[in-house]
C-alpha cells in the first residue's frame, strides 16, 4: 500500500502540485494510480482530494494558478497598511471564490464516490462546534460508516478555513443531520503522515513491510534567530504577528515527522518505507501572496526538486 501526505500552506500549495508534476513526468506514471490513501491537511487536502479524484500534477498547477488570484487578492493592501484595523477583527480574505473553484473542481463527487474507486481519503480539520479534532474520512473500514455522504469540495474549504486567513466554515453531514463548524486542519496536523500511517496499520490492515508512505511539505521559511539576535524578549502581538503562524505550523510538523521517522526505524528490515520531502522557502513568501513573481518562484522551487537526482531515488524507493 502506498500513501501519500500533503501538508497545508496556502497558495504555497503551487510549488506541491508542480513538484508532483515534475515528478509524474519523469517516472512516467499517475499519482492517482499508484498511491491507495491520500491525506491532507489545509492546502494539501485539496490536493489530495483532487489526487483521489483522479487529477494529476499538471492538473493541479492550473487549478492553482486560476484560483490563486481570486482567493488571495488583497495582501499588497494589507501590507500597506491599507484596512489594517478591518484585518484585526476580521478574516483577512473571503473564501467566496475559494468555494466556487471547488465547487467547479469537484463537483457534487462525495467521498464514498472515491471509495468506490478503491481510494482511501483522510483529512484533517478543527471542529470549533465542539472544540476537538475532526479527521473526515472515506468509509474504508467497518469501522468508519459517518463520512461517506460528505462531499469532497465541502471538506476542502473546511480544511482550508487557516484562521486569521479564512472565514470559518459550516458543514451538514447528511447521515447525522448534523451542521457543525470547522477551521484549518493545520490546527490539529499540518504534517498528516503519521496520521495515514497509524491508518494503514489499524483500520486497513497493511503489514507494515508492505507500506510505503511519501510525504510532502509546502515551502517552509527559516524562522531561526540566532544567539546574537537583537529583538525584544517581551514580545506583544506585533512582534510575534509575522513568525507565530509559521512557528505553530512548522514545529508542528518537525515534530510529527521526527516521531514517524522514529516508529518507521523500529520496524525490522525490509518494514515500511518512509520518504519527507522539505521544501525550502528562501524568498519568505506568506501563504496568501499571489503576484507573477511569487508563482514563477513556487512553480521553481517545485520542479527544480523533482529534477533532483537524489530525490528522484528517495522517491524511486516509494514505486519499486
Amino acid at each position: 500500500m502506498r500513501v501519500l501526505s500533503v501538508d497545508g500552506g496556502g497558495y504555497l500549495g503551487l510549488a506541491t502540485a508542480a513538484f508532483i508534476r515534475g515528478i509524474e513526468y519523469h517516472f512516467g506514471l499517475s499519482f492517482h494510480d499508484r498511491f491507495d490513501l491520500f491525506c491532507g491537511t489545509s492546502t494539501g487536502a485539496i490536493i489530495a482530494l483532487a489526487l483521489a479524484n483522479g487529477k494529476n500534477g499538471a492538473e493541479l498547477v492550473e487549478l492553482y494558478r486560476s484560483f490563486g488570484p481570486r482567493v488571495f487578492p488583497n495582501r499588497g493592501a494589507v501590507r500597506r497598511g491599507i484596512n489594517t484595523a478591518k484585518a484585526l477583527l476580521r478574516a483577512r480574505h473571503n473564501n467566496t471564490h475559494l468555494a466556487t473553484a471547488l465547487k467547479d473542481e469537484f463537483g457534487d463527487v462525495t467521498l464514498d464516490d472515491l471509495h468506490t474507486r478503491k481510494k482511501a481519503v483522510l483529512v484533517t480539520a478543527f471542529n470549533v462546534t465542539t472544540g476537538t479534532p475532526r479527521i473526515f474520512k472515506t468509509d474504508h473500514s467497518q469501522n468508519l460508516t459517518r463520512d461517506g455522504d460528505l462531499k469532497l469540495r465541502d471538506i476542502a474549504l473546511a480544511s482550508s478555513a487557516a484562521p486569521t486567513y479564512l472565514p470559518l466554515v459550516r458543514v451538514t453531514n447528511p447521515r447525522e443531520n448534523i451542521t457543525e463548524t470547522f477551521c484549518d486542519g493545520g490546527v490539529v496536523a499540518n504534517h498528516p503522515a503519521l496520521l495515514g500511517y497509524v491508518e494503514a496499520l489499524t483500520e486497513l490492515n497493511v503489514p507494515a513491510d508492505r507500506l510505503r508512505l511519501l510525504s510532502i511539505s509546502t515551502p517552509r521559511t527559516d524562522l531561526s534567530e540566532g544567539v546574537a539576535s537583537k529583538r525584544s524578549l517581551r514580545r506583544g502581538l506585533f512582534g510575534w504577528r509575522k513568525s507565530f503562524p509559521s512557528m505553530f505550523i512548522d514545529s508542528n510538523s518537525m515534530i510529527s515527522h521526527e516521531v514517524l521517522r522514529r516508529l518507521v526505524k523500529l520496524h525490522d528490515s525490509p518494514g515500511p518505507r518512509y520518504v519527507r520531502v522539505d521544501m525550502p522557502n528562501r524568498h519568505s513568501l506568506p501563504m496568501d501572496l499571489v503576484t507573477k513573481r511569487t508563482t514563477e518562484i513556487l512553480e521553481h522551487i517545485g520542479t527544480t526538486l523533482a529534477s533532483s537526482n537524489e530525490m528522484r531515488t528517495q522517491i524511486e524507493e516509494i514505486f519499486s
